[in-house]
């Protein structure tokens, strides 16, 4: 039986048996509280009776009784005109007679003086007849007690109801009784007539509850059937679907609380899609610094946040690689200079660092309210410098699954949909421990990366002390940073820049990395190289491409583009020469180069953005043959070569982006002190 058809059943039997039920009980308690009523009037009528009897004339025919005295005949008179004046209304007296104190021994204890209607006893033999009854207020009894109050008797077949009155004297003696029989039998079955009404009624209500349950259920079961659908979509995972009936009360309520439910499962798809997408995008980044920003980026994105930063640990140390901050990058002529990339011992009283130390989450309502007996306290130079005001923070510790920390997650200052400041709640905490897990696989990873980038580096720098690690992740980011100016120019898709951007920061730190196969007595010489041993050192070039050959990824073909043409220049000089002079994809054999130059595009973008960032930091460094050149002098002999040596867009870049380039410069040369 179908859910809807055993609702039905059971509500119109419950209506069914509530209403015949509830119609035999009214039906007992109106007939119990009608009889109660009749008998009350049959005392009632009794006591009027009696009230119009003269005493001594009854009392005469106790001592007379004759039906031929002057006091009879005016009794009998008198209750004829009683009997006749009340044959009408709701309870007409069919008999009323006067009964005085037995003489002839009835077991009543009275007999029959006076009778409207002797006819109808077949025992009547006049006054003093014996009367005889058995039922005296339900209850057999062998006499009719000296009674001084009114009261009532039932035949025994339930015929007739009699009251019965005493009159007495004056005195206050009971010289008889008045009784007034009203026909029971008779006006109980009206009753009986308004029962088989009721239950008629009860059926006709019967049908119609039936029809109204059915009408409601039907509404109820349509609502269900569109729970169960909605039900059966949000199993499928359709957590935008909405239940929209014209409910009221307790539907209503449900309804409300299942959008709800599905309004939760849709945003916690919604966060897992966007942490698994973001997982994604992070796991396709190699290059750690472009990552590391990355990170900031989506985790301030995912949250809702006005500013953030993060963190890299080196040994006991957490160096502040990138700082984000939309309202001070909304002011016009902000100083970044105000960002201090200073190392910060993980040992400290640091915020950063004692997340770094015990690996605990802080979520900090106002960092300016941190009590001062607290462990870690909030450093506001930074805002001091900026007039920024940092208020909500939730600093995460990037940690690998054997617990090693990698770095520290620090956001600022979140905002709501109408970019109105409120709090990071429990909501922001649970969905960052998610982001922070796929964060720090990828940061695990590209750490691996970027160690095997550095040993390579490494090498190099063992043969030539002016190619630091340092140099090379300068170098790299300054590469990275003209890059995105160009691609935005050029209207790019972000992923697409994003994908190349990471591929340009590794394979820009490995530029030089071709010095390995140069002697130590060229890398090395302090003063100038001769015609021959300068040949020598343009080799580093074709040698580092030479590294990459096997071409196993898109990195691979950057590497080579880097390492054998960033010393190419715009206007066809430089080396090594064309592209001729690289490898076959067959075979890989070196094929001589034909000594003509690339110039302008033809060289490969990536080398012109590292052959441009490569000389601003060597002229910007101090080397061993040489001191660091001022910024202004540096940034003059850039532009006169631009459209020579130089791409003169990418020169123009330069100089546009060159407040990201100190900033930058900033950074690094923390990590190299």
């Amino acid at each position: 039986m179908r859910l809807r058809t055993q609702i039905k059943f059971a509500s119109v039997a419950i209506a069914v048996v509530s209403t015949v039920g509830s119609t035999f009980f009214g039906y007992w308690a109106i007939k119990k509280i009608f009889i109660q009523g009749l008998e009350e009037n049959a005392k009632l009528l009794a006591s009027t009776v009696a009230a119009s009897v003269d005493p001594q004339l009854l009392e005469s025919i106790r001592i007379q009784p004759d039906e031929k005295t002057p006091q009879y005949a005016k009794l009998e008179t008198l209750i004829q005109e009683l009997t006749a004046s009340n044959q009408n209304g709701d309870f007409p007296i069919r008999f009323v007679y006067l009964l005085i104190p037995t003489n002839t021994g009835s077991n009543s204890g009275w007999d029959f003086a006076v009778d409207s209607d002797p006819r109808t006893i077949p025992q009547w033999k006049g006054p003093g007849t014996p009367y005889n009854i058995t039922q005296i207020d339900g209850k057999s009894t062998q006499s009719i007690p000296q009674t001084t109050s009114a009261f009532f008797i039932r035949d025994e077949w339930g015929q007739w109801l009699s009251g019965f009155a005493p009159i007495r004297t004056k005195e206050g003696t009971v010289v008889g009784l008045a009784g007034a029989d009203i026909p029971y039998l008779n006006i109980v079955g009206y009753l009986d007539v308004v029962f088989w009404f009721a239950i008629g009624f009860s059926g006709v209500m019967a049908l119609i509850s039936y029809l109204a349950i059915n009408i409601t259920i039907n509404k109820m079961m349509e609502w269900l059937t569109d729970v169960r659908a909605f039900i059966h979509d949000i199993g499928l995972g359709q957590f935008s679907k909405r239940l929209n009936m014209p409910v009221k009360g307790e539907f209503a309520v449900v309804q409300g609380e299942l959008n709800g439910m599905a309004s939760k499962l849709e945003r916690q798809k919604e966060e897992l899609s966007a942490i698994a997408e973001i997982s994604g995008e992070l796991n396709s980044i190699q290059d750690i610094d472009i990552l590391m920003e990355s990170i900031l980026q989506k985790a301030r994105k995912l949250i809702g946040c006005d500013a953030g930063s993060v963190y890299l640990q080196e040994r006991d140390f957490l160096s502040l690689r990138y700082v984000q901050n939309d309202t001070i990058d909304k002011k016009k002529n902000h100083k970044r200079s105000a960002i201090k990339f200073a190392q910060i011992p993980v040992t400290g009283g640091s915020i950063a660092g004692y997340v770094a130390k015990t690996g605990e989450i802080l979520n900090i309502s106002d960092a300016y309210a941190i009590a001062p007996n607290s462990p870690y306290h909030f450093n506001h130079s930074f805002d001091d410098a900026s007039g920024y005001r940092t208020k909500a923070m939730l600093t995460v510790p990037l940690r690998t699954s054997s617990g090693k920390n990698i770095g520290v997650l620090q956001l600022i200052n979140p905002i709501d949909n109408q970019d109105q400041p409120r709090l990071f709640g429990e909501g922001d905490k649970k969905m960052i421990v998610s982001f922070e897990s796929a964060a720090t696989v990828a940061l695990e990873r590209a750490a691996l990366t970027r160690s095997l980038v550095n040993r390579m580096i490494k090498m190099a720098e063992l043969r030539d002390p002016s190619e630091t690690g340092v140099h090379c992740d300068r170098v790299s980011a300054y590469a990275v940073i003209l890059y995105e100016e160009w691609a935005k120019r050029r209207g790019l898709d972000e992923k697409k820049i994003q994908r190349e951007r990471d591929v340009l920061g590794i394979a820009a730190r490995l530029h030089d990395v071709g010095k390995v196969a140069i002697p130590d007595a060229i890398l090395k010489k302090p003063g100038r190289l001769s015609a021959e041993e300068y040949s020598d050192m343009k080799k580093h070039t074709t040698e580092g491409a030479k590294l990459f050959r096997d071409r196993d990824s898109v990195l691979d073909q950057a590497a080579i583009d880097v390492t054998r043409h960033h010393h190419q220049r715009w206007d066809g000089g430089g080396y090594p020469g064309d592209r001729d002079g690289e490898f076959t994809s067959e075979t890989n054999e070196t094929i001589p180069s034909t000594g003509v130059g690339l110039k302008g595009e033809a060289i490969p973008l990536f080398a012109r953005l590292v052959a441009v960032a490569d000389v601003f930091d060597a002229l910007s460094s101090k080397r061993m043959y040489k001191e660091a050149w001022p910024e202004d002098r540096v940034l003059a002999e850039m532009k006169i070569n631009a459209g020579k040596q130089f791409d003169p867009e990418l020169i123009e870049i330069l100089f546009e982006k060159i407040e990201q380039i100190r900033a930058s410069s900033e950074r690094y040369k923390t990590v190299e002190a």
